[in-house]
């Protein structure tokens, strides 16, 4: 060994620099490099053969069991013109596609060709969202080969795992996955796994796993889902805060009733509209175990009061007034903006259409349109829209457009598309028609956006929502 170490640093500084001993060389490489007389040839070639002398003086490997083989997986491959359109999508570094053609897949039951695995594994590793759609798709063979690489772990969350070992020694991914599939299969046992692993499990972990709960929520999660109010991390109890708003008469809205109701009063004005009146809560301790920690500083009790309208179950408000007459309303004590988000949080938290399109209708520009535009129904998701690309600036308007909740709706991606096709070139609406031609539903991919012929004088953006919408309907075509 000392002697190749000495050849490798002799080729890398120059044999001007140092010189090479032959006699320190195996006998064999030794001659051929005496058969130079130019030192940087000498060395050279005794770089050659040594290389190839330690490569082919290796003795074999004994005792060696082969890697068992992937368990079989009997789904069909894709179509070949699917093939070829995958080779496009990774070529043309188009994440996005690839994530809407890898959930197709998956949802059509068919497999990718194992050489293609590696790369969009490659591809998931820094793109989080193709780790799902991916890992249904590459089925047994992707768990075979996460099993062997730590970079494509996630792939072995595809394994239809619901042994007590997969919970209990897994990686993240794994026991997400394990979680997700006992909830659907066997509620009991996962909550009751849930239930022993909470008080050991760090805080990014808590979060994931009561976000999965919410999705399977039942009535008996009530008291669990109380106990996270009081979490030590912040994003478990933004997540507490969000469930516990699903159930109307829970401990914690009516303790949130109480403090609120201390602190609104209506006056009414001859002639004029009434007020809401808010005074600011007093200090309360108790507001930690309802998941509310204000910061000392200035403006506590604004930011007290701002907690609690959001945490407070928005049937308190019925007895003064219907949604949209209160969303209409004067305010007097903290501005009027604070009320309204405080309110839309809640209608966020609680799902709440009502309230939802009264404070749509009341700020149509509001920071929170978009989300709550994602609470409403989908008829009323595309006939709110709708009204409001007659109504709102196209520099608002496509700042809400960017921000609305996905999947959309039919209806919504027709109303996008058809406002899309009435616009002028602007650089937001390129910018917003960028995002709608890949985010609207397939149902919406036969609009003339990509069935009229564009003029030559076209502008490129409107190529290319052309193309990406065609493209797209091609790609669900060769899946069919």
């Amino acid at each position: 060994m000392t002697a190749w170490n000495d050849l490798v640093s002799t080729v890398l500084l120059g044999t001007r620099r140092r010189t090479l001993d032959p006699a320190e060389l195996p006998s064999g490489v030794r001659e051929i490099a005496e058969q130079r007389a130019d030192p940087a040839d000498q060395a050279l070639a005794a770089a050659a053969a040594y290389t190839g002398y330690r490569r082919a003086g290796q003795q074999p490997l004994a005792g060696i069991e082969p890697e068992p083989a992937a368990v079989e997986d009997t789904r069909p491959f894709i179509p070949n013109a699917a093939r070829a359109r995958l080779g496009h999508l990774l070529s043309a570094n188009r994440p996005e596609l690839v994530e809407e053609w890898l959930a197709t897949v998956a949802d059509k039951g068919f497999r990718v060709p194992a050489e293609r695995l590696p790369v969009l594994a490659d591809a998931a590793r820094t793109r989080v969202s193709l780790r799902a759609p991916l890992a249904a798709v590459a089925g047994p063979v992707g768990a075979w080969l996460g099993e062997r690489n730590p970079d494509w772990a996630f792939l072995v969350a595809a394994a239809d795992d619901t042994s007590d070992d997969a919970w209990q020694f897994g990686a993240a991914a794994r026991r997400q996955a394990w979680l997700e599939r006992v909830l659907a299969a066997d509620p009991a046992r996962a909550r009751e796994a849930l239930a022993a692993a909470w008080g050991n499990e760090p805080a990014d972990l808590r979060a994931t796993f009561l976000a999965l709960l919410g999705e399977h929520l039942a009535d008996e999660d009530e008291p669990f889902v109380e106990a996270a109010l009081g979490d030590r991390a912040a994003g478990v109890r933004e997540i507490a805060l969000r469930l516990i708003g699903r159930y109307p008469g829970s401990a914690s809205g009516e303790r949130m009733i109480e403090r609120l109701r201390a602190c609104v009063t209506v006056r009414s004005r001859a002639l004029r509209a009434d007020v809401l009146e808010f005074a600011p809560p007093e200090p309360d301790d108790s507001l930690i175990r309802d998941g509310i920690r204000v910061p000392a500083g200035p403006g506590q009790g604004t930011a007290r009061l701002r907690a609690i309208i959001a945490a407070t179950p928005l049937r308190f408000w019925a007895e003064y007034g219907t949604p949209g007459e209160l969303a209409g309303m004067l305010v007097e004590g903290p501005p009027l903006n604070v009320v309204r988000e405080s309110w839309a949080t809640a209608a966020l938290r609680q799902r709440d259409e009502q309230w939802a399109q009264a404070l749509v209708e009341a700020e149509p520009g509001g920071r929170s349109t978009a989300a709550l535009i994602g609470v409403l129904s989908p008829g009323h998701q595309a006939a709110t829209v709708a009204k409001l690309t007659r109504g709102l600036p196209v520099e608002a308007l496509t700042r809400l457009i960017l921000d609305l909740p996905q999947p959309w709706p039919a209806a919504l991606g027709t109303v996008l598309l058809d406002w899309v096709a009435g616009q002028r070139d602007h650089r937001l609406v390129a910018h917003a028609a960028a995002l709608i031609a890949k985010a609207v539903p397939v149902a919406c991919l036969g609009h003339p956006l990509a069935e009229i012929p564009l003029p030559g004088e076209a502008a490129p953006w409107r190529r290319a929502v052309a193309e990406t919408l065609s493209f797209r309907r091609e790609m669900h075509k060769e899946l069919a």
